[in-house]
């Protein structure tokens, strides 16, 4: 048997928790991810996973956070779930990886084996 043990303090980690101020179903608390007034040519928001715990929040979050950017742009944003092909998972993933895409609202399926160094905030809805 081999025994490891190793620090769980992270210093580049940091635990946050904010109050929800509108109504659950608006997703106006994640405004904060595409900020107002964003537009083409701005440095794009840092990479973003927002878990949500069934398909259909994520599915009706994700077109709130896109309607915050510029039409041709829209597709930065996207929802990721079980429920779609291996095929449209790995490539979207690695749309993610290469910045094609800045954010995803999903399930925990995604996070299931996935390895992205560059992903700055990760949310739990």
């Amino acid at each position: 048997m081999v025994t490891v043990r190793r620090s769980s303090n992270r210093p580049n980690i940091k635990i946050g928790v904010k109050k929800i101020k509108y109504a659950l179903n608006s997703y106006a608390d994640l405004a904060f991810l595409i900020p107002t007034g964003w537009k083409a040519g701005d440095p794009l928001p840092p990479k973003f996973l927002i878990f949500f715990d069934d398909i259909q929040d994520a599915i009706n979050a994700a077109p709130y956070l896109r309607s915050r950017l510029p039409l041709e742009l829209r597709d930065k944003v996207k929802w990721f779930n079980a429920d779609m092909t291996t095929t449209y998972k790995e490539a979207e993933l690695g749309h993610l990886v290469s910045g094609e895409r800045c954010g995803f609202a999903m399930t925990e399926s995604f996070g299931l084996g996935m390895d992205v160094s560059d992903i700055k905030l990760i949310i739990q809805w």
